[in-house]
This record gives C-alpha cells, structure tokens and sequence, in this order.
C-alpha cells in the first residue's frame, strides 16, 4: 500500500500567499510569491499512480550575511521539489523533468541506487523507507523524496491543535503543558511553534509547518523577535516526530535551556532565508534526533551554548539522518560556546550529501571545555563545490559560481568568536571571551568518505591557538576512503598544530 497525500489549495490553484506582515519594510527586494504550493518542473509516478509534487525553494549560491534589514534577494534562490508519500511495500519511480539533463543520481550514495533513463523518465527503485535526493546532472534543482512507514496516529482524535487537510494561518502555536498538536500529511500550517516552559509535548501527523508568512526584523537568533519555524525555550519532554518544515524567517528548529527532547524523522527543506540553520541546541541536555533530513542555508546541526543559561550541554545524540549543508558546517559542536563544559556528544550512522565550510566540525568559540565526542558510522560525499561567501554590501553580487572548492572534512579549532550579548534589546552588542576553551577526547569511527574523483584529497585540521594548552586524544579507528580502510594519513591534506596523541588505526 502507497499513501501520497495531495493539497487542498486555495485561491488560484497554485499560489496560496505572499509573505507580507505588518513588518514589510524589511523584506525590499522580495516581491516574487515565497510561498509557492506546487512545483511545475517534475512529474512523478509511484508504482505507475501518479504523485503530487511540493514547491520548495532553496539557496542557487552559498551566498550568506549577518542580518542587514531586509530579507534576502529573490535571485540568490531557485526552484527545488519534494515528495512525502508513506508505503509498506518496494516502490518503483519515474520521474520526468522539464531541466535538459544527460545523467541522473540519487544520494545518499551509500544506498547504491540505479537509476535507469527510459522515455525521457528517470526510473529507479527504493526498498525501504528513507530521504533521498534525485540530482539531474549536479546538484541544482532538485528532487527531494521523502519515504516514510505507515503509520496511524491514534492520538489525532484527542489533540489540542488539530490541523485537517488544507490551508491554515494560526500564525503562533504557543505551546501549554501536555498538548497535543496534530498536522495532517495534507495540512499547510502557515507559522511557527513556540514554547516558553512547557512540558509533556507532542507535535506530530506528517504535514507542513511553513514560516513564509514572518519577517524576520532583528539580527538577533537567540530571542524570539523571530521565531522560526520552531522556537522553545526552558521546555521538557517535548516529541516532535514526521513533520516538514519549510520557509523559515530564521533558525528554522531552535531550543534553549531544555530537556529530553525527542526529535524523529523530521525533514527540514525549502530554506534560502539568511542564517537559516538546520536544528540549534543551546544549553540543552538528553536530546536526540533521529531518522530525519536536514538541509539548511547555514549549519545544519549546531550544539550551541550561550551566556544567558548556565546549563551544561550534555547527551546530545544525532542518529541515522541524511544532511544537507548549503551554507557553513554540517555536524558542527559550536561556534558559540559560552558554557563550561560540553560531554556525550554523538552524530552516528549518518550520510552527508553535500558539504560547505567544513563536514564533522568543533568550533570552540568560547570558553568551554569540549570533551568525550564521538563521530560513528557517517557516509561523507565529498565534492567540490561552490565557493561560498559573505555578502557584505547590498549591491554585491556572488561571483564564485565557476570556482570551486572541496570541504574540510574534519575541521577542530577554537578561534575567538564574538558572541552576542542578549543585554542589548536588539542583540547587537558583540563580546569575545577572555580565555580560549579546550577540546579533548573526540573519536571518528567508521568514517567513510566518498569523494567524486581520485584527484580529491580530503582535508583534516586540528589546530589550538591557545599556546599554553595543546588540545589532546584524538582517535580515528577505520577511516576509509571510498570503501578502502587506511591506517596512515598520507591521502589526506592534514594541519595539525599544538594539539597531542593523534591515533589512526586501520583494520
């Protein structure tokens, strides 16, 4: 049995809303339609029934800036599709494309998906549930798939905020101890949730949350002026669990000072708005994020703590999820780590499509002391990419799209970072921490890299500027690269300064 939802539209069939707010003098520059509901680009069949196809916009350049007042250019974006459908058998696709294109790949590339061109249709078969994404010769425009199992959500029924197939505008959901909240896999819930101490949560159902409709209107990403497509702050025990979140004004899933937080299968796409990171923990203890898809115009996943709670961040777990990075890092411990100690942090079993700054990443920022780290089992892609860049002045123009460059594929560094300072009512005051923090005790295990040619030599930099204390005890047990085990670093470009006991061990 297939399951493929199909939206209820409004208005003229296509287009559902323009992202306007009473703040609309910051969003110049963005008068095209944000929210889009259908993509004309793709046709897809599923097992020869035909399946409807979502709008997702996304970053066409890693073009980044700090919040400058206004949204960012329409230009810098382009046109992307997905599909969530939910099956308990093989399901067999065909995909047609109005994008002229010679060859067709589908990532993660450690399921060893054959496609197969058939009448101008791109056929291939998935076995099991999962995210996968259909490139049609490189990485622009693509096909995001989401799998998923069957399920039956019997809580439905009993949900404080229950969200029926079609159109919805709560704008913010605030959250109260043990709520419910419901989407169905055909609901479009135009807002954000929020949460300020609740407990005992649940989100769930399979739809859309879509952040299109708020404009984002302070630099700041640590106060809820901008809330994202999901905000909470000094909440326990919340699930989230098979929802999509699209369009976020900001960080698109963000947590502050919490607890036992239970994050599964979740996908995060369509995001192109400045400093629109994937999932941000910050300052929270026994979280874990599982089964889920992530692409995000900036870090995907980022272990943060911040001056405003004193919490250590601790039992954090990232677990079989397929990344995406458009922009900055992808499994990245930091930058901001004004806390005292970070321990029992995990990113397992995961595929990393594509890569920017840097793939498995502590960026010790701060202060902290970074210890007890572990990267397992984790599928690296590396190819070259765009050159991503900062744009500084409102007229700039990206200029790299025809150079290239390939990602660190292990980045460990305290350089100092400004961290913002929550005093200022806007959040603009910037202050460096007086002393550089330490990380020791990180272990890569079962790192596979995948690279796209032999002439790629993976990056590896472990490097303090704090002269007085090396960092110490890094292990890499069974790195591989594409497929072969190496016990020495030789195909490897590697800096490593004031940092002690490097092991690599083979088989």
């Amino acid at each position: 049995m297939i399951k493929t939802p199909k939206l209820k539209l409004r208005n003229d069939g296509k287009r559902v809303c323009l992202a306007r707010t009473e703040y609309g003098q910051y969003a110049k520059g963005t008068d095209e339609i944000i929210f889009k509901a259908l993509n004309e680009n793709f046709e897809v069949a599923l097992n020869g029934e035909s399946c409807e196809v979502r709008e997702c916009r996304v970053s066409a350049v890693p073009f980044n800036r700090p919040w400058p007042g206004k949204q960012r250019q329409f230009e810098q974006t382009e046109s992307a599709g997905f599909i969530s459908f939910a099956a308990d058998e093989t399901v067999t696709l065909s995909v047609k494309s109005k994008k002229t294109f010679e060859k067709a790949l589908v990532r993660p590339k450690s399921k060893k998906i054959k496609t197969e061109i058939k009448d101008e249709a791109v056929v291939f078969t998935l076995k099991e549930p999962g995210s996968y994404v259909l490139e049609l010769d490189d990485s622009h425009n693509v096909l995001h798939i989401f799998f998923n199992p069957i399920k039956e959500y019997k809580e439905a029924e009993q949900a404080t905020h229950y969200f029926g197939p079609g159109m919805h505008f709560p704008g913010i959901i605030s959250l109260r101890d043990n709520d419910r909240v419901y989407i169905d896999p055909e609901a479009v819930v135009f807002g954000s949730i929020h949460s300020r101490g609740a407990k005992n949560v649940k989100i769930f159902g399979g739809g859309v949350i879509d952040n299109s409709c708020e404009e984002r209107i302070t630099e700041n990403a640590y106060e809820d002026h901008t809330k994202g497509c999901f905000r909470i702050y000094n909440s326990e025990n919340i699930e989230v669990s098979d929802i999509i979140l699209t369009n976020s004004s900001t960080w698109v899933l963000s947590m502050f000072n919490c607890s036992n937080i239970k994050i599964d299968n979740v996908k995060i796409v369509g995001q192109w708005r400045y400093n629109a990171d994937g999932i941000d923990v910050v300052n929270s203890d026994h979280v874990t994020i599982t089964n889920s898809f992530i692409r995000a115009f900036d870090d995907v996943i980022s272990i943060k703590a911040i001056y405003d709670h004193n919490k250590p961040v601790e039992n954090i777990v990232v677990d079989n999820c397929v990344l995406w990075c458009d922009w900055g890092k992808t499994c990245e411990v930091g930058v901001e780590t004004a806390g005292k100690e970070y321990k029992n942090i995990v990113f397992k079993n995961c595929d990393i499509l594509h890569n920017m700054l840097a793939a498995l990443c502590v960026s010790n920022g701060y202060y902290a002391e970074i210890h007890d780290v572990l990267f397992e089992n984790i599928n690296v892609e590396l190819q070259e990419e765009m050159v991503f860049d900062f744009q500084r002045e409102e007229n700039q123009v990206y200029e790299w799209s025809h150079k290239k460059r390939v990602p660190y594929l292990v980045l460990v560094r305290n350089d100092p970072y400004e961290l913002r300072v929550i005093e200022s009512e806007d959040g603009s005051i910037r202050k460096a921490a007086d002393e550089l923090g330490d990380v020791h005790d990180v272990v890569y295990k079962n790192i596979n890299v995948i690279t796209e040619n032999e002439g790629i030599k993976p990056c590896i930099i472990i490097t303090s500027k704090n002269p007085e204390k090396n960092f110490n005890n890094f292990t890499f047990e069974n790195l591989c690269l594409n497929g072969v085990k190496v016990d020495n670093f030789d195909s490897f470009d590697t800096i490593f300064s004031n940092v002690d006991n490097i092991i690599i061990t083979g088989c």
